[in-house]
């Protein structure tokens, strides 16, 4: 819904493990590094701990993309499995053909001689145990036993816990201090300060597309961090409709306002009551029904003064005129017949085809944004900001959801692209303009 606003090619704080996402940051891309290597060394168990949607999936698909092609992954999903299933999970899961009714004791024969037969053919055999701090006691012992299977070199079987903190407790247990004492490598996934939440929240805007300015200011980014916890999943979900606020609100960054609708939103997911849910939804409707009203608003004549310019007369290439408050009023008054308004915003528009079609320009700027509703508004902002001679370097494209961009400019390089952004007026400054690659 608001991907062509912010300039976003696909969602970028969809809360399904992609792995093209992966965050390196936070300390991830170590300890991604470290299970990889304590996996290639071929000894005891491993052990990764991190808290509700930390990204322990992310990590264990990434495994899965960085380990050698020989190399079978076994995944036991389901957690409350008791110690009498959990050999018959694993054998069927490499393809054994095996009876439930069987015993353990024949249950594991097969087993033994199916990784043996993998470990003659060169391949490493990895059991994933997902959600550790949940699964009985029992059939944590059973699953440490399976680290006895080894050759005189190296285990047939290397074993992954992944869990949540209480899985610490778990293990520390008395019955089962043996699977404690085999587990030779632990490491842990902490939260996001804000300043890894920063650099997280624009290495997702980038991978989906976006270029130029940050999206997130200072505040709401410390504010989600301490709504998130400072974890992924969390972070993701209070983000994504922290965009959907400011894009109702048509605010061109999110700001604490648009973080605290976003909290309001999500408490519909934390509580049982019915009443927050619609509390919740009224809240957001109000912000829809005020963003349409003001984009509906007639036009002040005071609107358009020179402090909205948007470029200053820095060169005769790039020059616009700075208009003081008569001219701009004697321009409105030859603007006022709407065959004229449209002709000038139709001209605008094919012009942007053109420009995304140049192969002269890869960066334009980003002047403003507004509703289809404001056709008028969008015109007369070209109109009196620009001379004739300037109108040409303006373009306007209008979004499958019905919004229009305007841009200036037309450049080559980034540099040029950053000494026009420099020189804007203060008045247009207030709408953030930015730069954009063409090209993407």
């Amino acid at each position: 819904m608001y991907l062509d606003y912010f300039g976003l090619k696909k969602q970028p704080f969809g809360i399904t493990p992609d792995t093209s996402l992966f965050f390196k940051g936070a300390e991830r891309g170590d300890v991604l590094d470290a299970v990889l290597y304590a996996l290639n060394s071929g000894q005891g168990i491993i052990k990764v701990v991190g808290e509700v949607g930390s990204g322990k999936t992310m990590l264990s698909r990434m495994l899965v993309n960085k380990v050698p092609d020989d190399t079978v992954f076994v995944y036991l999903l389901n957690p409350s499995i008791e110690a009498e299933q959990v050999l018959y999970a694993i054998a069927y899961d490499l393809g054994l053909q095996v009876d439930p009714s069987d015993k353990s004791i024949q249950i594991l024969h097969v087993l033994q001689q199916k990784l043996l037969e993998f470990y003659q053919e060169g391949k490493k055999v990895v059991l994933v145990v997902d959600e550790a701090q949940q699964m009985p006691l029992k059939t944590l012992e059973e699953i440490r036993l399976l680290s006895n299977l080894e050759t005189e070199t190296e285990k047939l079987l290397q074993i992954i816990l992944f869990g949540q903190p209480e899985l610490d407790e778990h293990i520390d247990t008395p019955s089962v201090r043996q699977l404690r004492e085999r587990i030779t490598y632990s490491f842990y996934l902490s939260p996001l300060d804000w300043q890894m939440t920063d650099k997280y929240l624009h290495f997702r805007l980038e991978k989906a597309g976006h270029q130029g300015r940050a999206i997130f200011d200072k505040s709401a980014i410390k504010r989600l961090t301490k709504y998130a916890d400072g974890t992924l999943r969390r972070l993701n979900v209070l983000a994504d409709k922290s965009l959907l606020a400011a894009f109702l609100q048509k605010s061109p960054v999110v700001e604490v306002k648009h973080v605290k609708l976003a909290l309001k939103d999500n408490i519909k997911g934390h509580k049982k009551s019915e009443a927050f849910s619609y509390v919740a939804l009224a809240f957001l409707f109000a912000a829809c029904v005020f963003a349409a009203a003001y984009f509906l608003m007639p036009i002040n004549n005071q609107g358009l003064t020179s402090e909205a310019l948007p470029i200053g007369e820095e060169s005769t290439e790039n020059q616009a005129l700075n208009l003081d408050q008569g001219s701009v009023d004697e321009k409105k008054d030859t603007v006022n017949q709407p065959s004229e308004l449209n002709n000038l915003l139709q001209s605008r528009l094919s012009a942007f085809n053109s420009l995304v079609k140049s192969t002269s320009s890869a960066y334009t700027i980003r002047l403003m944004t507004e509703s289809s509703r404001s056709t008028e508004r969008v015109t007369r902002f070209i109109r009196s900001a620009f001379s004739p001679q300037t109108e040409d370097k303006i373009f306007v494209n209008k979004t499958p959801d019905d919004i229009y961009i305007v841009y200036y400019g037309e450049f080559a390089d980034y540099s040029q692209a950053k000494i026009a952004l420099a020189n804007l007026a203060p008045g247009v400054r207030k709408y953030k303009p930015y730069i954009v690659n063409t090209n993407k």
